[in-house]
């Protein structure tokens, strides 16, 4: 049953809503509501023009199914620098030439619509579970001997989706024989299976067996006896109820839309105090020099590298933290496209991400697109910074800096490559190469780069088959990716959990949107600890003192809200 809860519900009413659903245990993904936030351009698909002739962005051939980073990317110099024109400049960095700058709207957050509709980006709340996954919960009391993830636990995801075993990068899946799939395009809300991947679940498929200490699952995926939705760009907010539900859901649904008090001002929590981070400033300092040291030894020619923070916040019984709260407050003040909150027992997970991982769609029934809008370079500005307020000149400013140019162009090619295996022929191509949007607020916050990378899905693949391929995600790890994943392991004292994973939303085998789960952390109510992660893309022209105030200030979005 799908019903109509309000026809124009704005923000503020749906905030209201969202808030009293999640303090009742819903699971949310909320895109921004202002859709146009941005200085100039605006934010389409990423499905527009594209380059698919033989020369992609920067000079970059396109990938071929299957292609290696050394046959893309060209040659690497002696101090490890990518030379993808042929000409680099004295300190080594790589300088690229490439189409003028576009500066953009915020890309598209949460757009997964059952039955390819694409009606754009849009607000979900997951209310009362019907059916869920859950691997390798630490705090189970009935952990199993083999909770590490593996052929066994990509089965079991391909299995709670009604998908056929996946074949993905490292599967040993005997492969299918080129027949496309049939399958049902899910024609109702409920339908949609909404969780994440931990960064965690991706390293034993490039032989990594990690044993530091974690206090989150590997992986989570949820079904729904109710999923409501809100899109901005109407004000409808609907709600689709399953079958099974209680004959109640839809009435209680509906008064707690009409009983949601205004969401209270957030204010900062008193009793927070910081907890020491995994590595400071001097051993992050210190790590970014040793990965520059593998770097020249050729070990790898981009890592990225990562330190936790931490606060102890006592949950709510001690007038502590909302993490409810916490991320609609995020959500309101902090815009970003891909914010989250998944409950876990007594455990949070909230995210405010501003990075697609891959969204695939298939409108009207057509060939399946898929989008990935990799981020990499950071220009900060706020007080405290080289640049204390806003001005239009930032974006170009960092669009013409080669290093941060060069760590995108590398991660471009990366994901190009772990999508190609799963895309038809010919079809990876790159867009928008180095645009730029703003996230963050209007009194600080960061600029950032990305490109959007294209291709269509094969027939004989789903979705999961594409994410287990390309996970984790190459902007967050680096590349060559098994090798680099191996240095992050040794030289990362903490367990990254959900950070570096995927929030994600999957309707049908060729619907799904997922999020790169940076800017996330998650808090414990048994222990009061609220961590989070934030890290930066090391090459060779890197200056350790500069990667750290990059760190710095991708965390300010839960230090400054809730120290």
């Amino acid at each position: 049953m799908r019903c109509t809860l309000s026809a124009c519900a704005d923000a503020d009413a749906f905030a209201s809503f969202a808030l009293s659903c999640a303090r009742q245990g819903a699971d949310l993904l909320l895109c921004h509501p202002d859709s146009g936030h941005a200085d100039a351009g605006h934010a389409d698909s990423g499905m527009g023009e594209v380059l698919r002739a033989g020369v992609g962005a920067s000079g970059l051939p396109a990938a071929p199914p299957g292609a290696t980073l050394g046959a893309t990317l060209g040659a690497i110099d002696a101090t490890g620098a990518t030379n993808v024109t042929g000409t680099t400049n004295v300190t080594g960095a790589t300088v690229i030439t490439a189409a003028p700058h576009v500066h953009t709207a915020m890309p598209p957050g949460w757009t997964v619509w059952p039955g390819g509709e694409g009606q754009g980006p849009c607000c979900l709340v997951g209310i009362g579970p019907r059916a869920e996954l859950c691997l390798g919960d630490p705090a189970s009391d009935t952990l199993p001997p083999d909770h590490e993830p593996g052929p066994h636990t990509d089965a079991a995801l391909a299995a709670f989706l009604g998908l056929p075993p996946p074949l993905g990068a490292h599967s040993t899946t005997p492969p299918r024989d080129g027949a496309p799939l049939p399958w049902q395009p899910a024609r109702a809300d409920h339908d949609i299976a909404l969780g994440f991947l931990a960064y965690t679940y991706g390293l034993p498929r490039f032989g990594i067996r990690s044993a530091k200490p974690r206090v989150l699952p590997h992986a989570l995926l949820r079904r729904y006896h109710a999923v409501a939705r809100w899109n901005p760009a109407t004000g409808a907010l609907t709600l689709s109820v399953h079958p099974d539900a209680p004959p109640d859901m839809a009435v209680r649904c509906a008064r707690l839309l009409a009983d949601a008090p205004p969401p209270a001002a957030f204010t900062t929590l008193a009793s927070c105090a910081a907890l020491p981070p995994s590595l400071d400033r001097a051993g992050y300092t210190a790590g970014v020099r040793e990965v520059l040291r593998r770097i020249r030894a050729g070990d790898t020619y981009q890592c990225n590298l990562s330190t936790r923070f931490g606060l102890h916040a006592p949950g709510l019984d001690s007038a502590g933290l909302d993490p409810a709260a916490l991320s609609l407050h995020l959500w309101r003040t902090r815009p970003a496209p891909f914010h989250g909150l998944f409950r876990i027992g007594g455990r949070h997970v909230v995210s405010a991400s501003p990075e697609r991982f891959l969204r695939v769609d298939a409108p009207g029934g057509g060939p399946a697109r898929v989008l990935s809008q990799p981020i990499k370079g950071t220009l900060a500005f706020g007080p405290g910074t080289p640049h204390p307020v806003w001005h239009p000149g930032l974006p170009g400013l960092l669009a013409a800096t080669p290093k941060e140019r060069a760590e995108l162009s590398m991660i471009v090619d990366l994901v190009r490559n772990d999508i190609s295996a799963d895309c038809a022929h010919g079809s990876v191509a790159v867009a928008r190469h180095c645009a730029t949007f703003r996230v963050g607020g209007a009194a600080s916050g960061l600029v950032q780069m990305y490109s959007d990378v294209t291709g269509t899905l094969r027939p004989d693949r789903t979705c999961l088959d594409l994410l287990l391929s390309a996970f984790p995600g190459g902007s967050v790890t680096g590349c060559p990716k098994r090798r680099t994943l191996a240095i992050i392991e040794a030289g990362e004292p903490h367990s990254r959990e959900v950070y570096c994973g995927s929030l994600l939303a999957m309707a049908d085998a060729r619907t799904m949107d997922a999020s790169i789960a940076i800017r996330t952390g998650w808090h414990d109510a048994a222990t009061g600890r609220f961590e989070h992660c934030a890290g930066s893309g090391i090459v060779v022209d890197s200056d350790p003192e500069s990667e750290y105030e990059e760190t710095w200030a991708k965390a300010a979005n839960f230090r400054e809200v809730c120290a």
